[in-house]
């Protein structure tokens, strides 16, 4: 997956009522202004991007 086609989903998850919703929108406006932190959370949406692929390449081989 290209990093920009990752991008793309991880912003669409901005509107969601959930924790990586929650992450989106805190790195979108750089809560607390702080590098590392933004990179944790730029971690932490990879991980949930990466989760949601497996997911769906799962159900394409059933």
């Amino acid at each position: 997956m290209a990093a920009e086609e990752m991008l793309k989903i991880i912003m669409a998850w901005a509107n969601e009522d959930s924790h990586r919703g929650r992450l989106v929108r805190a790195f979108r406006s750089n809560m607390g202004n702080d590098a590392q932190l933004q990179a944790k959370r730029l971690a932490l949406l990879g991980l949930h991007a990466e989760k949601q692929a497996k997911r769906k390449a799962g159900l394409a081989l059933v």
